[in-house]
């Protein structure tokens, strides 16, 4: 499906080069919050990264000085039914969260900023995290009065020790980049004018890989923290089957053999 056109988008862009596709929230006037309208682009715009075949990893960044300042508090007093924002939280698990996490592609946040409450959960439903060296986070639910959600509760105990998301979750903190890096957090912490330049670099060197594999290998990993060994051995299993099978292993065996760079293409 490599001709399939990307649609216009009000609320980010979605550009493809060199195999990464790049979403850009544009809501700037609001620090990128997710609204109902910004929601609807979000998950057409992963469904269609996770559908072309020209994109083999995704970057995932803001514009302006926020990645993604969370959810849209004047659009969340209209939620006055807990069943009606049940109904609604689980649409937004389901359509934005789950499957950028469950995306059989490599994907990084490029953090340029703020990243607040549903924003960090964004960020760390990504695979890796690139950080600006002025980026700012917060699990800023209490704040509001709210319980985490948008994956809060699933990502954070596994980036991080339970003791420490519950002292992010309870007091609802800022912290930088470069303490979100000692936490386990975010990968790298670099200059503000490079992070999406970083990411970006860094998407390109996973989209030439062999991507099959690496998609194998992220779909086991999220299973190996509820399964024990011998389940996982199997899974391994299988996941090695599919992985002798691919052309991009024949091409490694032939590059082994021949002294050259393999070529992989993701089939």
């Amino acid at each position: 499906m490599s001709d399939v056109a990307a649609p216009a988008f009000e609320n980010l862009s979605f550009d493809v080069a060199e195999g990464v596709a790049t979403i850009r929230l544009t809501r700037v006037a609001a620090r990128n919050a997710l609204n109902m309208a910004l929601k609807r682009d979000l998950s057409e715009a992963i469904a269609l990264a996770g559908a072309r075949d020209d994109v083999r990893a995704v970057v995932v960044t803001g514009d302006g000085g926020a990645f993604c300042a969370g959810g849209d508090i004047e659009e969340m007093v209209l939620n006055d039914s807990p069943t009606t924002s049940r109904a609604r939280l689980r649409k937004l698990l389901s359509d934005i969260f789950i499957p950028l996490a469950e995306l059989e592609k490599p994907t990084i946040a490029a953090v340029n900023g703020h990243a607040h409450g549903a924003g960090l959960s964004l960020a760390l439903a990504c695979d890796l995290v690139i950080a600006a060296d002025d980026a700012l986070f917060s699990c800023a639910f209490a704040k509001v009065g709210l319980v985490p959600d948008c994956g809060s509760l699933y990502f954070l105990p596994r980036r991080i020790s339970m003791t420490l998301a519950k002292e992010l979750i309870f007091t609802g903190r800022r912290f930088g980049a470069k303490e979100a890096q000692e936490m386990g957090l975010v990968n790298r912490v670099v200059p503000t004018p490079e992070v999406l330049a970083e990411a970006q670099a860094l998407g390109k060197e996973l989209a030439a890989g062999p991507t099959v594999a690496l998609g194998l290998a992220k779909t086991l990993l999220a299973r190996s923290l509820q399964l024990g060994i011998g389940d996982m051995a199997e899974l391994e299993a299988f996941g090695q089957a599919v992985a002798y099978a691919t052309e991009d292993h024949l091409e490694a065996r032939r590059a082994f053999s021949s002294k050259s760079r393999p070529k992989f293409n993701g089939r």
